[in-house]
């Protein structure tokens, strides 16, 4: 899997074949098969471990923070993790984001798993404030915004929108949608 990582740096994920992840893990695609049928079950592995690895980390991510003492500085924080996590995961998260996309249940219901714990800690917060609006909406709304923007992230910083901007205005989307805070 690490391997299969490596490879999803420089090369597409429909272009990769068992016989280079195997030469990048330095093994041959006889010692690939014994652990998966295809490049498609290593990516469903990959993806299913980062959802299991990062779920309750989202969560955290959220929660353990001063949003009564400290909402700006928490919305900051929110908004940079987010957009940190997906720059370190980009190569999976862009195969996750894809295969969702098409329509792929399985990867799908691993994206679903692994932006839960985010919606769940942001429903909860807009619901202790009573910020006006649906929790469940609200938060659902944020958190698919924050994966579409950190996913996208890189190409609005070519179009000049620099990192701290964007921090700035995610966590100011952040602070009126689930907060109510201007």
């Amino acid at each position: 899997m690490d391997a299969t990582g490596v490879l999803l740096e420089t090369v597409a994920y429909r272009d990769l074949k068992v016989v280079d992840i195997a030469r990048e893990a330095g093994t041959s695609p006889a010692t690939f098969y014994q652990y998966f049928p295809d490049v498609e079950a290593a990516m469903l592995a990959m993806a299913a471990d980062l959802g299991e690895a990062w779920h309750d980390d989202l969560s955290k991510l959220i929660t353990n923070r001063d949003w009564e003492g400290d909402p700006d500085g928490s919305a900051h924080r929110v908004a940079d993790g987010m957009l940190e996590f997906w720059t370190r995961h980009k190569s999976v998260l862009r195969v996750l984001d894809m295969a969702s996309m098409e329509g792929d249940l399985r990867f799908r219901g691993i994206r679903t798993n692994l932006l839960a714990g985010a919606t769940e800690a942001l429903m909860g917060l807009a619901a202790r404030r009573d910020t006006p609006g649906d929790p469940r909406a609200s938060a659902g709304v944020v958190v698919g915004m924050l994966a579409h923007v950190a996913n996208h992230q890189h190409g609005l910083e070519r179009w000049g929108v620099s990192h701290d901007l964007l921090v700035e205005t995610v966590a100011g989307i952040i602070r009126r949608t689930i907060l109510g805070v201007a």
